[in-house]
């Protein structure tokens, strides 16, 4: 089968499918949801037999969702710290005839997880993605571009605007799901990328990412073209984030796989906030109930499962991290780092709680 984007990939996946031993591991017994959640924070912190486990777990219950996880994880975990691997997985993911050709579905995705655990990560296009949608700093921006037309959406992408209102301009256009969609706005994603290319964003990053949002429909490979263009030439310095103490629960696995990306792991958000803690009694103090959860859980997305090893370091992505991790929630504080050491401070107590969960 022919697929004219990946000519130039075909080779370096033959080189590397060449040389990989497929592994034979045995299927974790979690639910599919807890099973993405472990590949994906695995993959983030190089954990391959973890994310191997998992992976094979995916593709015993659900094949479709492993590789449109995998799709996704590239672009949100690894990005531009290795433009390499993005091919390798679009390459991976473009069907099953060509799957095939290296081996069939397990050979090829195993190849992937090792590749993905062990290739530099950047989180930039995720961390710009909160900024834009929660930060409270920009809701005036927010709501001036999101009655602009199409027209003015692309003219601000093509001209090289600044970075966030380039990037909230390409998701009006693009139709991809998020948290600040237009209802019954009209999309145009291949004018979209077209103007990128007009905007002079590297051909295949946008190629690259014209697949991912293909083959998912998210957010972030829209994004990735505009953060490209923000990222300094030459090499760049790699650091491994600080990671807590991880802790093995009875199922198993680590604790840290268990948040609000997984039923189980809501449970045990759930169960902690009912009980006296320094995180607990903020939140009740300063957030409405219905928003408690979803705080929660994005400080903990930020102190411990979004943590990886080889984050690559530079200006841009540094700054979208510091919006992250102050604006996710969307409230103004004082001091945004406060309620992060809170919920790190916390970590014992709530392992406690998801160390029982099976």
């Amino acid at each position: 089968m022919h697929f004219d984007l990946f000519n130039a990939a075909d080779p370096t996946f033959k080189a590397l499918a060449s040389d990989h031993n497929t592994p034979a591991v045995k299927p974790l017994r979690i639910s599919p949801w807890l099973a993405m959640s472990a590949m994906q924070k695995a993959i983030r912190r190089g954990d391959i037999a973890l994310a191997t486990r998992a992976a094979a777990t995916l593709l015993k219950s659900d094949p479709a969702r492993l590789w449109k996880r995998l799709a996704g994880i590239v672009f949100e975990d690894i990005g531009l710290a290795s433009v390499g691997t993005i091919r390798l997985v679009m390459t991976a993911t473009a069907g099953k005839a060509f799957r095939r050709e290296f081996g069939g579905e397990w050979a090829v995705a195993s190849l992937l997880i090792s590749r993905m655990c062990t290739a530099p990560k950047c989180r930039a296009t995720d961390d710009l993605l909160l900024a834009v949608s929660y930060h409270h700093e920009l809701e005036a921006l927010r709501d001036d571009l999101a009655g602009q037309s199409i027209a003015e959406h692309l003219s601000r992408v093509e001209g090289r605007a600044a970075l966030l209102g380039a990037s909230l301009a390409a998701l009006h256009v693009s139709g991809a799901r998020w948290t600040r969609q237009v209802e019954g706005q009209t999309a145009d994603p291949k004018s979209l990328f077209a103007a990128m290319r007009s905007a002079g964003v590297e051909q295949e990053i946008v190629n690259l990412s014209e697949q991912g949002w293909k083959r998912t429909r998210e957010a972030l490979p829209i994004l990735l073209p505009l953060v490209s263009l923000a990222r300094p030439t030459g090499m760049l310095p790699v650091t491994d984030d600080e990671f807590p103490k991880v802790v093995i629960g009875r199922s198993g696995l680590p604790t840290y796989c268990l948040d609000a990306f997984s039923w189980e792991g809501k449970a045990a958000l759930s169960l902690f906030l009912k009980r006296d803690t320094e995180t607990g009694r903020w939140l009740r103090k300063y957030v409405s109930a219905q928003r408690r959860l979803p705080v929660l859980a994005g400080g903990l997305f930020r102190v411990e499962g979004g943590l990886v090893r080889q984050r690559v370091e530079w200006p841009c992505a540094m700054t979208l991290r510091w919006l992250a991790d102050s604006g996710y929630h969307g409230i103004k504080l004082t001091d945004p780092a406060a309620f992060l050491d809170m919920v790190r401070g916390d970590l014992p107590k709530l392992n406690e709680v998801r160390h029982d969960v099976r």
